[in-house]
């Protein structure tokens, strides 16, 4: 479904994110996050204290609506971002037009 379709994309992107470089004032500790989400955003442990709060508190969002989905879902979401890794940058650049296209 639709719901889910965004949120494997969302998921994908927040692979890429990790490279804000403002600092995060009054941000969310690292310590603060459950060993799930820290487990789930474990890439980006290196510069979470330099995420912004919004961006720190949206990938925390992704990280629990993914501890909440079913066994089979999880799956899927794995295999989409193992799809994701595998494509060249030209097909990447495809899939992040047609989601900015779909948000709108």
């Amino acid at each position: 479904d639709m719901k889910f379709r965004t949120l494997i994309i969302a998921l994908l992107f927040s692979c890429l994110a990790g490279t804000a470089p403002a600092l995060a004032d009054n941000g969310i500790p690292w310590q603060n996050l459950s060993n799930g989400e820290q487990k789930i955003l474990k890439k980006h442990r290196k510069n979470w204290s330099r995420l912004d709060r919004n961006e720190q508190s949206r990938l925390r969002q992704g990280a629990r609506n993914y501890l909440e989905l079913p066994p089979d879902k999880r799956e899927a979401v794995r295999r989409k971002r193992d799809e994701y890794k595998n494509m060249t940058p030209r097909e990447r650049e495809r899939l992040r037009k047609k989601y900015s296209r779909q948000k709108r």
